[in-house]
């Protein structure tokens, strides 16, 4: 009985064949090294070099662990590589073939930052499908306290660019953990004509009507009425002092403190 399998060699050259696709115009130099990073990072589940050369078989079985460590930080390094220009090429020739099949057109769209102790922070948007997150748009800081990770004007590119990639007929809804309260950004998700669902903190000034005052007060989403495991819901509610209008669904967990 024969069997059939797939060597590196195999797989790179049909990653080799899609970048192509892709690009056109890729340099040959990163044509050769790319598809064996690839495999090699997905194989060890790392981005460390090392990792990633220990992984290499085939045309590299005869070559030094050192060397090929080398050859890979050469890659990274090497300033005729854009990574996030690479990148964009990729995920656009992937969603020239993307379409959903339910009926509602709806995609959510989480954006976050990641951090890898203190050596860096990513900025990442991911479209989720079922429990994995496609990478749609990324970007990379060196530590974890570089405020150019937080700029709001990095941010809202981010976003645009996600929103791009699909037709404006689709549901997107964009979803963000308690890191993300700017009133402005939300404002901006909303002028995209795009949804939002943040989680929000409990400080944050809201102006909502109270029965035993007779009118309208300022208090904090803290101090919003929760059912436990049951929602409760503010419309079109005005938060912060700038008087922002958003809609506020509030649930409070048995067992949990904060709402």
């Amino acid at each position: 009985m024969n069997k059939i399998y797939n060597t590196q060699e195999k797989i790179a050259t049909k990653l080799k064949n899609f970048l192509l696709e892709c690009f056109g115009n890729i340099r040959k130099t990163q044509l050769k090294i790319i598809p064996y990073i690839v495999i090699g990072m997905i194989l060890a589940g790392s981005t460390v070099a090392s990792d990633i050369a220990m992984k290499l078989k085939d045309s590299f079985s005869l070559i030094q662990h050192d060397s090929i460590i080398k050859r890979i930080k050469r890659f990274f390094i090497n300033k005729l590589f854009n990574p996030y220009a690479f990148y964009d090429k990729v995920i656009r020739y992937v969603f020239l073939n993307y379409t959903v099949k339910h009926e509602d057109k709806r995609v959510h769209i989480i954006f976050d930052h990641m951090f890898s102790h203190d050596n860096y922070t990513v900025f990442m948007i991911t479209m989720r499908i079922g429990k994995q997150g496609i990478p749609l748009w990324f970007r990379c800081y060196k530590g974890k306290d570089d405020p150019k990770a937080f700029d709001e004007e990095m941010l809202k590119k981010g976003i645009s660019y996600a929103s791009s990639l699909f037709p404006a007929d689709y549901d997107l809804i964009f979803l963000a953990d308690r890191w993300f309260n700017s009133t402005s950004l939300l404002d901006y998700i909303d002028s995209l004509g795009r949804t939002y669902v943040v989680r929000l903190k409990g400080n944050i000034r809201c102006y909502v009507y109270d029965k035993k005052e007779g009118h309208k007060i300022w208090t904090t989403t803290g101090n919003l009425y929760a059912y436990e495991n049951k929602s409760a819901f503010y419309n079109d509610i005005e938060i912060t002092n700038n008087q922002f209008k958003t809609n506020i669904t509030v649930n409070k967990k048995k067992g949990v403190k904060e709402p």
